[in-house]
């Protein structure tokens, strides 16, 4: 961990290439979201890929502090990497959720009481938070004059 927090572009770099290698095993996986009476579907690779980009992005903005010799706060990197984890961990196994509020349905009703979408909106919403600590991160560091 010591290794992450010094170097946090590296780790950034290393999930880039992650989600390419995900997007091009899972080329064939869809996803469906369903908002009310409408449903998206999509492939699953479309969104690693455009991770894979928001990564890479990452991965450039804590480099670009890394070279002009202006390190990242511990304390806000510790948190913007732990709940980016957080919320990739709850997205991967939203599947596995759907013990919360659990009712003795019947078996065809199954399917319609699962808490896959609530979990990945939960998850969205982490992610976007994390988002915000990596630019308030981001932006403090790179405005303040090395003391």
């Amino acid at each position: 961990m010591k290794n992450i927090i010094a170097k946090p572009h590296l780790f950034f770099f290393g999930l880039t290439v992650a989600f390419i290698i995900l997007g091009f095993i899972n080329r064939k996986t869809t996803i469906d979201i369903n908002i009310y009476a409408t449903y998206y579907v999509t492939t699953i690779d479309f969104w690693f890929y455009l991770s894979a980009i928001f990564f890479a992005l990452m991965g450039l903005n804590y480099f670009s502090l890394f070279w002009a010799e202006k390190p990242p706060k511990k304390s806000l990197t510790i948190a913007h990497i732990s709940l980016q984890i957080f919320s990739l961990l709850l997205l991967l196994t939203k599947q596995n959720w759907s013990w919360i509020a659990k009712k003795q349905y019947p078996e065809q009703l199954q399917a319609l009481y699962n808490n896959s979408q609530l979990i990945m909106a939960i998850s969205i919403g982490i992610f976007i938070f994390s988002v915000f600590i990596h630019l308030v991160n981001f932006f403090t560091n790179l405005f303040l004059k090395k003391i």
